[in-house]
C-alpha cells in the first residue's frame, strides 16, 4: 500500500521466495508517480530507490530484485489495473481518490493547484497545511470557545452609541425639514407603520416560500429559473405599445435566457432539487429558525433609519459647509456613510447567517439537536461575533469604496470627462469583482466560525483547506441556489410592498401610498432576504462540512452524498 514521506513516494512491499542473494520483492506504483519516475521503496536492507517502468500506472504491482542492497533488474510489470483509463499528461491522473489529505497536500496530487506557477502552488501548499493545522486545534463544537477578534466588537459598539446618539439628535430637524418643505408630506409614523406591515408581511411571505420549498422542491427550482425569463418577456409585451425596439430587446434577452435554462441548467435541475429537499427538511425540524430571521429584520429595519434619519439630519444642519467643501472632502463623508451603512446591515445579516450554519452543522454532526437553535444564537451574539464584525467590516470598506469610485465616475461623466469615466469604470468593475469575492468567501469562512469558534482570518483558512483539497469547486459550480435564494426575496419585497401600500392609504391616504409602497418594499427586501437566506446558508455549511467530513453526509442523506461524489469524479474525469 502507497504512501507519501517527504517528496518522495515511499511503498512498503512484501517479499517474495527467491533466494538469499537475490530477494525479490513486489511494490504497487504509488499514485502521482509516471512511467519513468523514481519511487523510494523500503526493503530489509533500507530504501531502495525503483522506477517505474513503460506501461505502468498507479496501484499496478512492479517486482524487481534487491541483491544485497543493490539495485538488480529492472522491475517487471505484473498485470494491469481492472478498468484503468489512459492517464493525462497532467500530474493528476484519473484513477486517483478525488479528496486529498490535507495533511499530506502536495502540488502533484492536487487538481486545482495544476496549471499555476510552481512558486504560487507553493505558496497555496503551505496555505493548505496552515489550515490543516488550525483545523486539528479547533475542532467542531468545542465545551468552550473563547472570544475571537473581540477588539472589532468595541469598535462596532462604539459606531453604533455613535450612530444612535446622531439619530435621535437630528431627528427633529428631518421632521422640520419634511413639513416645511412640504405640508402634504406624510407624517414619520405614517411611514413607520408601512415599514412595520411591509416587513410583517414579508416575513409570512418568506414562511410560505420556505414551507413551499419544503413540500415542493421542484416547483421553487423551476419557478426561480423561469421567473426571470418570464418577467423579461412579459415587459418586452407591455413596452411593445411604447418602443418596438426596446420591446423586441426585452422579448429577446428573456428567450436568450429561457434557452439557456434549458440547454445549460437543464441537466442541472435534478441535483438542485435535492439540495433544496434536503435544506429544507432541515429547516422544517428548525422552524423556530424563522424566528432570528424576524430578529435579523428588525435590526436591520433599525439600522436603516437609523442611519436615515442621522445622515439626513447631518446634512440639513451643515448643507452650507459641506456645499463650500472640496470634491475630495465630500467623497470622504460619502465613503464614511456608505462605510457604517454597509457595515450595519452586513452584521445584522451575518449574524442570522451565523445562526443558521450553527443549526445545520449542529444536525451535520448530530450534536445538541434540542438546543440547536439557542446555542448558535448565543455563539453568533457573544465569542462569534467579534468576527461577524471583523468580516462585515471588510466587505463594507470594498463595497464604500466601490460606492465612491461609481459617484466620482458619474461626476466625470457629467464634466465630460471621457477619459477620467473610462479610467473610473475599469476600476468600479475591479472594485466590484473584489467586494463580490470577498462578500461570497465570507459567507463560507463563517461556517468554520458558527462550528469551531474560530477567528475570521483562521475561518478563511480553514475553508480554503479544507475545499481545496476536497475539490469542492466543481460542486460549487454546479449550484443554482443563489436563483432560488433571489425568488424568494423578490417574492417578499413583493409583498411587503403591498402591504407597505395599504398600510400607508390606509394611515395618511394617497401620498403616504407611493412612500409606504417603497419603504414596505425595502423592508420586505430585507426581512424577506433574512428569511430566506437560511436556504443558501444551509447549502453552504452541509457543503463545507461534507469537504472536511463525508461520513455524517453518507449516513444521514446518501443521495446527496453520491451527487457530490459524482460531480467531483466528472469533472475529474472519473466515471
Amino acid at each position: 500500500l502507497g504512501f507519501v514521506q517527504g517528496t518522495k513516494p515511499i511503498v512498503q512491499l512484501c517479499a517474495l521466495a527467491s533466494p538469499r542473494t537475490m530477494m525479490q520483492f513486489e511494490a504497487e506504483v504509488p499514485y502521482g508517480v509516471q512511467p519513468g519516475q523514481t519511487f523510494m521503496a523500503q526493503t530489509p536492507s533500507g530504501l531502495v530507490p525503483v522506477q517505474a517502468p513503460a506501461g505502468c500506472v498507479p496501484g499496478q504491482k512492479v517486482r524487481f530484485t534487491n541483491p544485497g542492497g543493490a539495485s538488480g533488474t529492472p522491475p517487471v510489470l505484473l498485470g494491469a489495473v481492472v478498468g484503468h483509463v489512459e492517464a493525462a499528461p497532467a500530474a493528476y491522473r484519473p484513477g486517483r481518490p478525488y479528496r486529498v489529505n490535507p495533511q499530506n497536500a502536495q502540488i502533484d496530487n492536487m487538481p486545482l493547484l495544476q496549471g499555476i506557477p510552481v512558486k504560487q502552488a507553493e505558496r497555496k501548499v503551505m496555505e493548505i497545511h496552515r489550515g490543516a493545522e488550525l483545523a486539528q486545534e479547533l475542532p467542531p463544537f468545542p465545551e468552550a470557545r473563547r472570544c475571537r477578534d473581540a477588539i472589532w466588537v468595541v469598535l462596532f459598539g462604539l459606531t453604533v452609541a455613535v450612530l444612535v446618539y446622531s439619530a435621535v439628535h437630528f431627528s427633529g430637524s428631518v421632521s422640520k425639514e419634511v413639513k416645511v418643505k412640504d405640508a402634504d408630506a406624510p407624517a414619520i409614523g405614517s411611514l413607520l407603520a408601512a415599514g412595520a406591515a411591509g416587513g410583517a408581511a414579508s416575513l409570512v411571505a418568506a414562511m410560505a416560500f420556505a414551507l413551499l420549498a419544503n413540500f415542493a422542491p421542484s416547483c421553487v427550482v423551476w419557478t426561480s429559473l423561469l421567473f426571470g425569463p418570464g418577467l423579461m418577456i412579459g415587459l418586452g409585451l407591455v413596452l411593445l405599445s411604447a418602443s418596438a425596439l426596446v420591446g423586441l430587446l426585452f422579448i429577446a434577452i428573456g428567450a436568450l435566457s429561457l434557452m439557456c435554462v434549458f440547454c445549460c441548467y437543464r441537466h442541472l435541475i435534478p441535483f438542485m432539487i435535492k439540495v433544496v429537499e434536503t435544506v429544507a427538511s432541515v429547516m422544517k425540524e428548525n422552524p423556530m429558525m424563522l424566528a432570528v430571521s424576524l430578529l435579523g429584520s428588525i435590526i436591520g429595519l433599525t439600522w436603516s433609519i437609523a442611519c436615515g434619519l442621522a445622515f439626513a439630519g447631518a446634512y440639513i444642519t451643515y448643507q452650507d459647509s459641506i456645499k463650500d467643501s472640496s470634491r475630495a472632502e465630500q467623497y470622504g463623508l460619502y465613503f464614511v456613510a456608505v462605510l457604517i451603512f454597509v457595515w450595519g446591515a452586513q452584521v445584522a445579516y451575518n449574524v442570522c447567517h451565523v445562526t443558521y450554519c450553527g443549526v445545520f452543522g449542529r444536525w451535520y454532526y448530530g450534536v445538541t439537536q434540542g438546543a440547536a437553535l439557542r446555542k448558535s444564537l448565543m455563539v453568533a451574539l457573544t465569542t462569534s461575533f467579534g468576527s461577524i464584525c471583523f468580516g462585515s467590516f471588510l466587505v463594507a470598506l470594498i463595497r464604500a469604496l466601490e460606492a465612491v469610485v461609481r459617484q466620482a465616475r458619474r461626476d466625470a461623466q457629467q464634466d465630460g470627462n471621457a477619459a477620467c469615466c473610462v479610467i473610473l469604470l475599469v476600476l468600479e468593475c475591479v472594485v466590484s469583482c473584489i467586494g463580490d469575492i470577498l462578500e461570497y468567501f465570507s459567507e463560507w469562512a463563517y461556517v468554520q466560525c458558527a462550528v469551531r469558534g474560530a477567528s475570521f482570518v483562521q475561518a478563511a483558512r480553514i475553508t480554503y483547506c479544507m475545499m481545496t483539497c476536497a475539490n469542492v469547486y466543481f460542486v460549487v459550480q454546479d449550484l443554482l441556489i443563489n436563483s432560488v435564494v433571489n425568488l424568494g426575496a423578490l417574492f417578499s419585497g413583493a409583498v411587503g410592498c403591498a402591504a407597505g401600500a395599504g398600510t400607508g392609504f390606509a394611515v395618511d391616504g394617497q401620498q403616504a401610498a407611493v412612500a409606504g409602497g417603497i419603504i414596505g418594499l425595502w423592508a420586505g427586501l430585507i426581512a424577506g432576504g433574512s428569511a430566506v437566506g437560511v436556504l443558501s446558508s444551509g447549502t453552504k455549511t452541509i457543503l463545507a462540512l461534507w469537504a472536511e467530513n463525508p461520513e455524517p453526509l453518507r449516513q444521514k442523506r446518501p443521495e446527496i452524498h453520491a451527487e457530490f461524489e459524482t460531480r467531483i469524479l466528472g469533472r475529474l474525469g472519473e466515471s
